[in-house]
């Protein structure tokens, strides 16, 4: 084995980004303390983004600064604090707004490589460009690398490891840990949700994308992908058969107990979303290869010079002379190889689709149809009127009048998981009402198609949704559905 050991050059990218921060800029006396503070900024940061709190804009990370450095007890004037901000967001001068950059050695093509890399970057979801809003910001995954280094949870560790270790936590009761542990799992089913959800937003913008994306990311068959997710919440089940061992416990224990599995449900919940995210993306996937298949005819912007041979080769190297001959003796060879007809590809891509499809709907004919590929809008916004109307009277609604329903009314709430997702988001996170939003979040499609059929809701309009939970009522039990006793309602 050679003194540089195979994986050094991926294991010093994990390294570099604590190495640089808090580097590059010139804060005078803090700037033995600079890496310090950067880092309580992105810890700070990523709390707010775990709770949906969409104050992380530029001014928001100067305050958080002022706070830090006033509870350290130290001496900086507002000059130093914009400039540790500044140096957190980008690399040395900020006017050119340049990504962090370092050379590291590449043990595979033995040359130093760039490494390019930010600690934040724009948070395209909360980011109202369009309404003339200013950026907010959210971690990238380098920095949540950073917060987690100690189990290197993105990458030593997948999703299930974590839910493994959560599990251990509770079932030796140190709850304090499993809370930690929990957080890490929201956080990680976040990353996921986003890059699901940008994944859907690049395929419409160019269909393209599902081929190129398929050959650098290979995505799991569909029945692989819902094994994995019905793994994944057996283990949610698990870790809830917990709850009922813990009603003995004195006060105290108790009641951190019965936070710990509230941020558990709201885990488990954000686990139900990623599922039909990722659903709902290969059906969208399937439906543009078999209804749209001329989207992909459009002629390709790749070029042998500039993404083969400049970007490819010359950039990371061969590892050997017979790898060249191998690519240029397809383009000189004197004799063509025979080459598939596109329509054949697509008519074998489309009947080896539809025959899995078949195959799945006879052996799943049985089962209840867990992901639902569709929404029935309608339905929602008719079970949702209720709901607004009372907000509309009241000011609050709580979960507990849903126990009240009759059995035809519960049967069209439970013909749409949607239904529990939705109320389920409203007590996740605050969202402020608005009619005209054009974007990815359901909360506030549900409200424009409400205002659509009845402009009373209007009055809604910029009214902020909170959620809270009230011990004293009871909470929504329906066969295998139960949420705790949460109450939306209109901040004053």
């Amino acid at each position: 084995m050679g003194t540089i050991e195979k994986g050094f050059f991926d294991r010093m990218k994990k390294i570099e980004p604590i190495r640089m921060l808090g580097t590059g800029m010139d804060v005078g006396e803090l700037n033995e303390l600079a890496h310090e503070i950067c880092f309580l900024l992105l810890l700070n940061i990523f709390r707010r983004e775990l709770t949906e709190n969409p104050n992380r804009t530029r001014v928001d990370m100067i305050q958080i600064v002022e706070e830090i450095v006033r509870e350290m007890k130290i001496e900086a004037s507002i000059e130093d604090v914009e400039r540790i901000v500044d140096g957190t967001l980008w690399y040395r001068d900020p006017i050119r707004q340049e990504n962090f950059s370092s050379t590291i050695y590449n043990e595979e093509t033995e040359n130093r490589e760039e490494y390019v890399f930010r600690y934040l970057k724009e948070d395209r979801e909360h980011s109202q460009w369009e309404q003339g809003g200013p950026t907010v910001y959210m971690l990238t995954e380098e920095s949540q690398e950073m917060i987690f280094i100690t189990r290197e949870i993105l990458e030593e560790f997948g999703f299930d490891i974590e839910q493994f270790y959560t599990l251990q936590l509770i079932k030796t009761g140190n709850f304090t840990k499993a809370q930690n542990s929990i957080d890490n799992l929201i956080a990680r089913v976040r990353t996921l949700i986003r890059r699901e959800k940008n994944y859907r937003q690049d395929m419409v913008r160019d269909p393209q994308v599902i081929f190129f994306d398929r050959q650098r990311n290979p995505r799991k068959t569909e029945e692989e992908i819902r094994k994995q997710f019905e793994d994944e919440q057996k283990v949610f089940d698990d870790m809830f058969s917990w709850k009922s061992r813990y009603d003995s416990l004195p006060r105290d224990k108790k009641l951190e107990a019965e936070i710990m599995f509230e941020n558990l449900e709201k885990a488990r919940i954000l686990h139900d979303n990623l599922a039909k995210v990722v659903m709902e993306n290969i059906a969208y996937e399937m439906e543009v290869r078999v209804k749209y298949p001329e989207s992909f005819w459009k002629t390709s912007n790749i070029s042998f010079k500039k993404d083969i041979w400049k970007n490819t080769i010359v950039k990371n190297g061969l590892k050997n002379f017979e790898q060249l001959e191998y690519i240029l003796s397809s383009l000189f060879s004197p004799e063509i190889e025979f080459i598939f007809p596109l329509d054949w590809a697509w008519d074998e891509q489309i009947v080896i689709s539809y025959s899995s499809e078949e195959l799945e709907f006879e052996e799943e004919i049985e089962e209840e149809n867990y992901f639902t590929e569709e929404t029935d809008w309608e339905l929602i916004v008719e079970l949702w009127e209720g709901i607004f109307d009372i907000l509309l009277k009241k000011g609050e609604f709580s979960i507990e009048e849903l126990n009240k329903i009759d059995n035809n009314i519960k049967r069209k709430w439970l013909m749409q998981r949607e239904n529990i997702e939705l109320f389920m988001m409203f007590a996740i996170s605050e969202v402020v009402l608005a009619p005209n939003f054009e974007g990815i979040d359901e909360r506030l499609k549900l409200f424009n198609l409400l205002c659509q059929k009845d402009e009373r809701y209007k009055s809604l309009n910029g009214k902020r949704l909170k959620s809270k939970i009230e011990r004293d009522k009871k909470p929504l039990l329906w066969e295998e559905v139960f949420i705790s006793p949460y109450t939306i309602y209109l901040e004053e």
